[in-house]
């Protein structure tokens, strides 16, 4: 499910993409000491990790002309980035790199051979160190990433989406030697534009999960969101009920084969892919034996997203008034979204709201430069007025949960800060038919997150940085669960 994060990391170029996980550029501060201002000139080398990416950064300084440059040491012959704001005292240095939003405020070692503070950007700030000699990235480490040999098998499968033409393209993972009709399990992932290994911020946990599975005699197909690893798809054309239209192609595809006509088939979809396969089972009644939730909204996607963007700045430490204002922000696009169906006439109501709202915003809500203005409207207009936006909002999962007739599992993390999990494992239970309720379990995990992770500030932000990418009592739960069937 989307989160407003805009981190802007340090790359070959300024992207602003990943439509609903946006990340681009990275940005320094640094000290200096008037005694030795000569020693501060020149070049300085910084590598560092930022939500589970590893980056490397260059300074060039000039304490003459007061000038200080962003390097990607990554590229040969790179263009340099000037900074602005710049303050110089016989201790510190201050800068700010306005068109990523950047700020770094440090302190120059009194041995002159090192540049270290904090970076800040959009909530997020950490640690750097620069030094005169070259920098190798960070490891990033991921304990629980598949290392072969693998005792099970996997195989390449591609086939179309009869729907409208679109090959799907994914790998089957399946136990070696086995016998007998062992499970199924299709996978969903949630928004934004993931692999087939739901690769984010380092994180493979559709990679995880399949090994796990396959060790444990379940078979299992994840395959390439639209536009993502081989998949020759628009990402950005897709909606909702086309990612779920991939879903019920592979249902197809699989109750299609006579190798697997007895084998149990089943649908695991996280956050926003809870939609998918909510869609995809009603489309294919009949050919699905168990379903699998993971951190699924089972309210609205109206209500899911203006609750998340309420709960992210609240536990984050930013306050009541800007949690609100900026709930408010997003509550009020939806409307706003829903009440126009023509694109461009949507993008001038939203321009002109969000500008208007842009004026409300507490101190500490909303960079107020004419680029941060600009980036706020073109942001949050961009991730609704589309085909995504108006279908992901008009969703309503409980029509949907109470048709379900098979064994069913869903899982929520209790400091999920993107899908609440008291609210949506109690919208879950109470859409349920009574029948229903004798083959579903709802289980809720604590202290774990939105990606199921043990987490420790649990916030949005902390993802990446940590080595956990899919918790292990969940992965039994999981086994467990499907062995039943």
């Amino acid at each position: 499910m989307h989160v407003k994060i805009n981190t802007y990391f340090f790359c070959p170029q300024l992207i602003t993409g990943l439509r609903r996980f946006s990340s681009c550029f990275l940005i320094a501060f640094f000290a200096l000491n008037t005694a030795a201002q000569t020693t501060m000139n020149g070049l300085w080398h910084g590598a560092f990790t930022v939500m589970g990416q590893s980056f490397l950064m260059d300074l060039e300084v000039s304490t003459e002309k007061k000038e200080v440059f962003i390097i990607n040491p990554e590229i040969p012959g790179a263009n340099k980035f000037s900074c602005e704001d710049i303050l110089m005292s016989p201790t510190t240095l201050v800068f700010t790199w306005k068109m990523g939003g950047l700020q770094f405020n440090g302190n120059y070692a009194e041995k002159g051979d090192s540049l270290y503070g904090k970076m800040a950007q959009s909530g997020l700030t950490w640690d750097v160190v620069f030094t005169r000699n070259l920098a190798e990235k960070k490891v990033v480490l991921r304990p629980q990433e598949p290392k072969e040999p693998f005792p099970y098998k996997t195989e390449e499968i591609s086939f179309q989406n009869k729907q409208d033409g679109t090959q799907i393209f994914g790998t089957l993972t399946y136990p070696a030697n086995a016998k007998g009709s062992f499970p199924i399990v299709i996978l969903a992932s949630g928004s934004g534009p993931q692999d087939r290994d739901c690769n984010l911020l380092g994180h493979k946990s559709f990679l995880v999960i399949a090994d796990h599975l396959a060790r444990n005699g379940i078979a299992s197909f994840r395959f390439d969101d639209r536009g993502t690893g081989k998949s020759q798809a628009d990402y950005a054309k897709a909606g909702v009920t086309d990612f779920a239209s991939d879903v019920w192609s592979s249902i197809d595809f699989f109750s299609g084969q006579k190798a697997f006509k007895n084998n149990p088939l089943g649908l695991i979809g996280h956050s926003e892919g809870g939609m998918h396969i909510l869609l995809a089972e009603a489309k294919r009644s009949g050919k699905v034996d168990f379903m699998i939730f993971l951190a699924s909204i089972a309210t609205s996607g109206r209500q899911a997203l203006v609750q998340q963007q309420f709960e992210i700045p609240m536990k984050s430490g930013l306050g009541d008034s800007i949690a609100r204002w900026n709930s408010s922000v997003y509550d009020g696009a939806a409307h706003r979204v829903l009440s126009e169906n023509d694109y461009a006439r949507c993008a001038m109501n939203l321009r002109v709201f969000l500008t208007n709202i842009a004026k409300t915003a507490p101190v500490g809500a909303l960079d107020t430069s004419q680029v941060g203005l600009e980036r706020f409207i073109q942001g949050t207009s961009g991730l609704l007025n589309n085909k995504w936006g108006r279908e992901f909002l008009l969703f309503d999962a409980g029509p949907y949960i109470q048709k379900l007739s098979i064994p069913t599992l869903a899982i929520f993390g209790e400091e999920d800060q993107q899908v609440n999990s008291e609210t949506n494992a109690a919208a879950f239970k109470a859409a349920l038919s009574e029948k229903q309720k004798q083959q579903t379990t709802i289980e809720s995990y604590p202290g774990l997150n939105h990606l199921l992770q043990k987490c420790t500030t649990c916030m949005v932000s902390e993802y990446g940085d940590l080595t956990e990418t899919f918790n292990e009592a969940v992965l039994v739960s999981l086994v467990q669960f499907i062995q039943k069937q």
